[in-house]
């Protein structure tokens, strides 16, 4: 299982997305620093350190109704491909990737560490997680506004 693990790079990528938070928080909270956070695209690794960035920097996206508008602002109005991330209708087996996993299990990092200061815990986090391949809510439907 370690070694599995281990050779799919899965907490390589959690921490490189941690790492990143952690230095765009920084940059604002310490060296009140204007920043502009970019991935390749603009939808994948911008949204998990963006909203990241967020949940460090601001204790309401902490609370529940906090991380569902932290949710809606950089991940659903943003446009974040969840259809084609989460393979959920028929698509291009390539687009498939779970960078929203990812944010949620860097997420439940941060709860593990810090429970004090979250109104959320893991089971909040698997609902959340379950809800987006459940394919029951709009929300998480769709690629872009339009298809949703």
């Amino acid at each position: 299982f370690l070694s599995g693990l281990e050779n799919s790079g899965w907490l390589r990528h959690i921490k490189a997305v941690l790492d990143a938070a952690v230095f765009l928080a920084k940059a604002i909270a310490v060296e009140s620093a204007s920043v502009l956070v970019h991935c390749s695209d603009g939808w994948d690794r911008t949204s998990q350190v963006c909203s990241l960035g967020a949940l460090l920097l601001d204790s309401y996206y902490r609370t529940i109704k906090g991380f569902m508008v932290l949710i809606e602002k950089d991940w659903i109005s943003f446009g974040h491909k969840f259809s084609d991330r989460c393979c959920q209708l028929d698509g291009d087996p390539k687009e498939i990737s779970p960078v929203f996993t990812q944010f949620l299990e860097s997420v439940w990092n941060l709860t593990e560490q810090f429970p004090q200061a979250f109104e959320y815990n893991e089971a909040f986090l698997l609902q959340i997680h379950e809800h987006v391949h459940s394919c029951q809510f709009g929300n998480f439907l769709g690629n872009c506004q339009k298809e949703r």
